[in-house]
This record gives structure tokens, C-alpha cells and sequence, in this order.
């Protein structure tokens, strides 16, 4: 067995045996020969690159492998679309411009098609200055190097599925929206047992989608990220906190009335003006959040659910009534 074949087969090994998402990123950031790896996926429909970047275990830290995701590779080069096998050669910027930027130093490339159920759904690619990625390797294993590449990224995806289909959030690792609905119900029957209170906090991000927009949804996912932290570092530990929709996070209070939910209103307000918000590649951008406030007084015998959405709704009601008076304030919706 030649040496570059034994590379090969411990790269292989390496994404097949890594634990984690990160693991796998630092493996696939360098062919087997040393050449530079970029990463890219199809994701028309947005479900990837949240995923990818939720599962994350060191998310505010750029990933080893340049990961990009693009609505269609077609847009990039047409032909990619008739790509059944790894190709290897120089670099000519009419056709690996878009493939490769910023790769004018690098004289030689080598594209490993990604397929699944006969579908291409990403592009391994490699660059070099000084020789061929992949040049003394017979085709067949490059074919069967870029099954193993799908075969191992396929299981972090499953895993990033199951935390997204549970009562986790991949991208911020907040509970998710089935969490705080579960939640809501049992402190509202032990609000009815004790005759309390339970106040429902929803805060939003205002014009994320303008950043979205501006830099790129990954700039807005690092953004959500870090504003998340914000809220979550002023939530008391009693409290039940989730993501409860694209830019959106859900908090209930227990035990608290509407008077005494405004100060946590305040706070996250306060630490979301602090700084500017990192939005990845040394920049930052200040953004501000909108919040409403709804709380109640369960009675006996009141249907449970009923009152949980109903203070959900109320809650979005007052975030509505904030966002349309300026945002970056509370509103709160009278019991």
C-alpha cells in the first residue's frame, strides 16, 4: 500500500471516528496531501447552515474548514450539476472563480462532487500553489473519499435533527418552543394549586433581517448568538427560557406578576445596548431587542393549554405594540 493511500485511508478514519461537529471540521480542513479544503452545500431551503452551526460546540470560534452554503451550485458553474466524478487539475478562473475566491495564488484545484440518493448536494474542494490535491491518487478512491465525507457529515446532521426535532434549540442550545409550552402548563397548575401568578416574557431581535440582508444569514446567526447570551446572562435561574422562533426567545416567570416581570424587561434591554454585537470577522453591530409582557392569575379549573397560549399571544400582542412604537422597549399587555 503506497504512503498517499495510507494517508487517505487515516483521513477517512478521522471523519468517520470523530465525536463531534468540531472534530469533524478539523479533520476535513486539510486534504490528505496538505492542500487547503473548502466545503460547499446545497441549501435551498435554509435547514444547513443552522444546523451545522447550532451543533457546534465552540460556536463563536471560525470553524477549521471554510463552510459555505449556497441555494443552488448551478448558480455557481453549470456543468457541476453533470459531476459524477472528482476532477483534478489547474486552476482556471473562468470556471473556479466562484468555486475558489481569493484563490489566485493557487495554481492547482481538485473538486470531489458530493452525491446522496443520486443527488449532488455539495462540492469538496481543495487548492494548492504547489501541487495537485489529490495528484497520486487513483480516481475510484477520490469517488470513494467523497462518499465517506457525506456518510460522516449525514450523522452530525442526524444528531443536529434529533436535538432540533427534541426540546433543545441547535442553533443557540436555548429549549426549544416545545420546552417552554411544557413548561408554561406545569407553572400555571401550580400557579392555580397556590393561587399565584405567572408572568411571559417574549423579547425580539428588531431588523435582523436587514443585517441578514447586509452580510449574510451566518453574520446573523453569530449575531442571534451572542444576543441570546445577552438575554440569557440576565434570566434568573428559576425562570424557563426558550427560542421560540427565528429571532424570537420566550421567558416565563414563575411565581411573578406583571409589576415585578418589568425589572427583567429592563436588564435584557440594558445588556443588548451594552456592546456592540459580534457578527464574525472582527466586526460588530449594535442591535437592539423589542419585549412584551403578559402575565395572569390562573383560576381552578381553567383550561391549561388555553391559558398558556393565550399568554403567549398576549405577550406577542405588547412585543407587536413595541416594535410599531420604534422597538428597543418594552410594552406590557394589561391581565
Amino acid at each position: 500500500m503506497s504512503e498517499a493511500v495510507e494517508r487517505l485511508l487515516a483521513w477517512e478514519r478521522g471523519l468517520l471516528r470523530s465525536e463531534t461537529l468540531d472534530q469533524w471540521l478539523e479533520c476535513a480542513a486539510q486534504t490528505p496531501d496538505g492542500a487547503n479544503a473548502r466545503l460547499l452545500l446545497a441549501d435551498a431551503t435554509h435547514e444547513l447552515r443552522p444546523l451545522l452551526l447550532g451543533i457546534r460546540e465552540a460556536p463563536g470560534v471560525e470553524p477549521a474548514v471554510a463552510v459555505h452554503f449556497v441555494a443552488s451550485l448551478a448558480g455557481l458553474a453549470p456543468h457541476l450539476l453533470a459531476m459524477r466524478s472528482a476532477w483534478r487539475g489547474n486552476f482556471q478562473a473562468a470556471d473556479h472563480a466562484l468555486l475558489f475566491p481569493g484563490a489566485a495564488a493557487s495554481r492547482y484545484v481538485a473538486i470531489l462532487p458530493l452525491h446522496r440518493a443520486g443527488h449532488l448536494i455539495g462540492l469538496y474542494t481543495a487548492a494548492s500553489a504547489v501541487a495537485t490535491p489529490f495528484e497520486s491518487l487513483e480516481p475510484g478512491l477520490l469517488d470513494h473519499a467523497a462518499d465517506v465525507v457525506v456518510a460522516s457529515l449525514d450523522r452530525h446532521l442526524d444528531r443536529a435533527r434529533v436535538l432540533r426535532g427534541g426540546l433543545v434549540d441547535p442553533l443557540t442550545g436555548w429549549n426549544s418552543h416545545r420546552y417552554l409550552q411544557a413548561r408554561l402548563r406545569e407553572e400555571l397548575a401550580r400557579a392555580q394549586r397556590e393561587r399565584g401568578s405567572v408572568a411571559c416574557l417574549v423579547a425580539d431581535v428588531d431588523r435582523l433581517q436587514a443585517l441578514n440582508d447586509e452580510l449574510g444569514y451566518a453574520a446573523g446567526d453569530r449575531a442571534l448568538q451572542e444576543v441570546a447570551a445577552r438575554i440569557e446572562s440576565q434570566v434568573r435561574s428559576s425562570d424557563a427560557a426558550a427560542r421560540i422562533g427565528s429571532d424570537a426567545f420566550g421567558v416565563v416567570l414563575p411565581a411573578t406578576d406583571l409589576p415585578h416581570a418589568v425589572p427583567l424587561a429592563e436588564r435584557i434591554l440594558a445588556a443588548v445596548r451594552a456592546g456592540p454585537v459580534d457578527t464574525g470577522g472582527g466586526t460588530g453591530r449594535d442591535l437592539r431587542v423589542s419585549i412584551g409582557i403578559s402575565g395572569c392569575r390562573p383560576q381552578p379549573g381553567q383550561d391549561r393549554k388555553m391559558l398558556a397560549d393565550q399568554l403567549i399571544a398576549d405577550a406577542v400582542a405588547a412585543l407587536h405594540r413595541a416594535k410599531r412604537t420604534g422597538g428597543d422597549r418594552y410594552e406590557v399587555q394589561p391581565a
